[in-house]
């Protein structure tokens, strides 16, 4: 790698990091955005709920409902074990079955576990705020455990009676081989009762970490909606703000995630709207969202139901992209019009064809660096043969810039004449690594954020998609970290090795110190990063040290030292003068 590919490489990587400092969406605190009809509501609202507190009136005529016996019942199938409860008609307890947490134990993805997740919520025109987890439904099954397998399937029926006519009903429907739960809600005899005409359908609280690292958990947790075609996002990052999102129209999902697992509610008919919210716990390494549907309840129907499918599981690519609802765009695979496309439609799709052959990631990702060697060979070979060509040129071009110092202008169009006559581009090795690093981008996109590679163990890394340390300092040196990794040390040997054997342009005191600066930056910025990305780059750079020795063998100087005579065509005529002078 010479000075030109150094340095585009270097200017590159500032110009992303800027870039995406730039576009970042701006994180929004609280901000009073809700409509009308609804805030007159709620600002009448905290009086009326102190003067029903007082008349032990808190939820009207709800109020016949807020006690009871709460019957709970298990739900297993072949990917999961929930909880459901008759106190709200809510999901309690959300157990992947195939997903273990970083201590390799089953975890619960619902974090609160004593009031539940989902939830109906609604103002009535009295003025009271409804939230079903409030309400103890009544059910019809009686035993506590539905075990399904394969395509069976089985149902839960709730049902809260208020008075003749006036009900609501929750059904949840289960296949025995998908994380994907039909959740439908029916609402009778709420016409002209609800304020703004208006409910609501949410799952209220962020999910479980499953990962060693919260503080790597956090940065890849946040709450979204679908719509228009985009993510509306909110990131709670600042525990001093609270922070909202709220907008009108027909959304495809709303949901929420952490790094590997998301929780979504798809609407199967038009929304009005959605509500999402977010806020980071103080004291806990923690960020709490809510994620809600909102839907009318029109004046003229007596009847109104709403139907939903829940997915709690992992963002697995293949898994959310066959919900057919875009749900995939909660991934994180960078710039839409740039790296996302080389994720969706190259990385992801060969990793799924390599997984046919073998299930070993480590050497999928093996097999996959060589295929990108190969396929990038014609610009590897244009690259090091326009090195060679600028190292045949380097005394020429010293000769020049040393006869022209004081003619800037001259010294420009000589080496202008130079590069043209042989055929030279000065940008020619550094052009390849610009084309690549799209690809690359992409591959940091992806190692950093597939589930794919959790858990998955290669040689003495134990799992893939976290660094593979080999010693625990048990504290944190600056812009190192806490441990030593091992790929990224073997990575950076690779690279020192790659420049050495790679013809050089230029032997300045730069170049010569850049040999060093550049493995200790790269271990520097690996060591943290997930073992996968770290043995896909070290395997990128072994391949490509082999490449580039195959080409120094196969490439000789005779084929690149054409344009010498051209050049050097000028001196031979002066002597020629000087001779036909002596012998006159």
């Amino acid at each position: 790698m010479d000075k030109n590919s150094v340095t585009g490489l270097i200017l590159i990587a500032l110009i992303m990091i800027v870039w995406m400092q730039f576009m970042a969406p701006e994180r929004k605190p609280l901000q009073d955005i809700g409509r009308q009809t609804e805030q007159v509501v709620m600002d009448a609202l905290p009086a009326q709920a102190e003067a029903s507190r007082a008349g032990g009136d808190e939820y009207g005529e709800f109020s016949v409902a807020s006690k009871g016996q709460e019957q709970l019942v298990t739900v297993e199938n072949d990917l999961y074990r929930a909880v459901f409860s008759s106190r709200g008609a809510t999901l309690k307890s959300m157990v992947l079955k195939r997903h273990l947490d970083s201590r390799r134990e089953e975890f619960d993805l619902v974090r609160n576990q004593d009031s539940g997740a989902l939830s109906l919520f609604f103002l009535t025109r009295a003025g009271k705020q409804i939230d079903s987890r409030d309400l103890y439904f009544s059910t019809p099954q009686v035993e506590t455990l539905r075990q399904i397998s394969g395509e069976e399937t089985t149902r839960i029926a709730y049902r809260l009676d208020l008075a003749p006519g006036k009900s609501i009903g929750v059904t949840y429907t289960f296949r025995g081989d998908s994380y994907d739960i039909g959740y439908d809600v029916t609402l009778s005899g709420f016409q002209d009762e609800l304020a703004g005409n208006e409910f609501q359908v949410q799952w209220d609280g962020g999910l479980v970490h499953s990962e060693k690292n919260d503080d790597d958990e956090l940065s890849n947790s946040w709450a979204a909606a679908y719509m228009g075609g985009g993510l509306l996002k909110v990131d709670a990052s600042d525990a001093s703000k609270t922070y909202r999102e709220e907008q009108s129209g027909m959304a495809g999902w709303t949901a929420i995630r952490t790094k590997y697992f998301v929780a979504s509610l798809i609407p199967s008919s038009a929304t009005e709207g959605v509500y999402i919210s977010g806020r980071s716990l103080k004291g806990e390494k923690f960020e709490d969202y809510t994620a809600a549907l909102k839907f009318m309840v029109p004046n003229n129907e007596a009847s109104v139901t709403e139907s939903f499918r829940l997915y709690v599981g992992p963002i697995d690519y293949n898994i959310v992209k066959s919900l057919g609802v875009h749900l995939e765009k909660i991934m994180d695979f960078g710039w839409d019009w740039l790296t996302r496309p080389f994720a969706e439609y190259i990385i992801l799709p060969m990793f799924n064809v390599l997984k046919t052959f073998t299930h070993n990631y480590g050497l999928i990702i093996i097999i996959f660096a060589l295929l990108i060697k190969l396929v990038t060979y014609p610009l590897t070979m244009a690259s090091t043969k326009s090195m060679k060509k600028m190292a045949a040129l380097q005394p020429m071009l010293k000769e020049l810039q040393e006869k022209y110092k004081d003619n800037p202008a001259k010294l420009q169009s000589e080496l202008g004449r130079i590069y043209k006559e042989a055929g030279v581009n000065p940008l020619g090795g550094c052009l390849p690594v610009v084309l690549q690093m799209p690809l690359l981008f992409a591959m940091f996109y992806v190692f950093r954020s597939s589930i794919q590679l959790r858990q998955e163990g290669f040689l003495w890394a134990s799992d893939l998609s976290v660094p593979d340390s080999i010693l625990d300092f048990g504290f944190s040196i600056p812009l190192y970290g806490d441990h030593i990794a091992l790929f990224p040390i073997l990575m950076g040997a690779a690279v020192y090795l790659q420049q050495k054997i790679t013809p050089q342009a230029q032997t300045n005191d730069q170049m010569k110190a850049m040999l060093y600066i550049f493995p200790v930056m790269m271990i520097l910025f690996f060591n943290n990063m997930p073992a996968g990305l770290g043995l896909y780059y070290l395997m990128f750079n072994i391949f490509s040290i082999a490449q580039t020795w195959y080409i120094n063998k196969t490439t000789s100087t005779e084929d690149l030292s054409v344009v010498a005579p051209e050049v050097t065509a000028p001196k031979s005529s002066v002597r020629k003068k000087k001779k036909n002078t002596k012998k006159r």
